[in-house]
């Protein structure tokens, strides 16, 4: 799907932006610059997973730069949960770096859904000067530095393999309508399956069940034995102790 086919003009001035579910949505852009106000206000909460909430799961604090890549893992893993059960993923981080950006490109391709990244083209000023209200602000050194990083990306992500490369400007932002279609995606083919015995490891010091009783090597002391100390049915040639059947398979419901 191009970018004419999927963005259109309204005789209102609207823009109307259509989206396929599943299907993983970047939002790009610098600190400040509007996604996650965007976001919310076109997609539902459960569509929106934002690298702030990730690290503020895994470490109490969504601003703690030291666990970028445990947020990071938790943000790709909930991408693809999602993903497996057709539902659009709105991913709000500043993904500024080809590499972000190349592993939700990843994902998506793995799960065979298109990949949209919204730019979100909002002058630098106003960045730094949303920073500077917010209670907990960025600094403008940081807002500069990525609002450099975003100018440098534009350059390559048309190279990068989205299908769609939406751009909002400052005005666009308010005159934006989003409309989602379901288009199931294909299944991804099934990992080798597990197998019939435990399906977990017992947990640190918690011992191992047993497993279904052997049947017993020993000769029956109740069966008369011949002189050798074998059971009659040993000494006659037969392989019974070999070809013992094992506990019935068990039935899966």
């Amino acid at each position: 799907m191009n970018l004419s086919e999927s963005v259109g003009q309204t005789g209102s001035s609207e823009k109307v932006i259509r989206l396929v579910r599943p299907s993983v949505v970047v939002l790009c852009g610098a600190a400040a610059c509007g996604k996650s106000t965007f976001a919310a206000r076109h997609f539902r909460p459960t569509q929106i997973i934002s690298s702030d909430r990730c690290r503020a799961l895994v470490c109490d604090d969504e601003q703690d730069q030291r666990f970028q890549a445990q947020a990071f893992a938790l943000l790709d893993f909930l991408v693809e949960q999602r993903l497996g059960v057709n539902r659009l993923c709105v991913v709000d981080s500043t993904a500024l770096t080809q590499g972000s950006r190349q592993s939700l490109l990843e994902l998506a391709r793995r799960h065979r859904v298109p990949c949209v990244v919204f730019l979100f083209e909002t002058p630098l000023a106003v960045c730094i000067a949303r920073d500077a209200g917010r209670e907990r602000s960025v600094g403008q050194p940081v807002v500069e530095r990525q609002y450099q990083m975003f100018e440098q990306a534009k350059s390559s992500i048309a190279q990068e393999g989205f299908n769609q490369i939406v751009e909002l400007r400052g005005a666009e932002l308010d005159q934006v309508r989003i409309e989602i279609v379901f288009r199931p995606a294909p299944r991804v083919a099934a990992g080798p399956p597990r197998p019939e015995g435990r399906r977990f490891a017992p947990r640190p010091g918690q011992p191992a069940q047993p497993g279904p009783p052997r049947p017993s090597q020993e000769p029956s002391r109740s069966s008369g034995q011949t002189g050798t100390g074998k059971s009659s049915a040993e000494s006659s040639g037969s392989a019974q102790s070999g070809d013992a059947p094992g506990p019935p398979c068990e039935k899966k419901p």
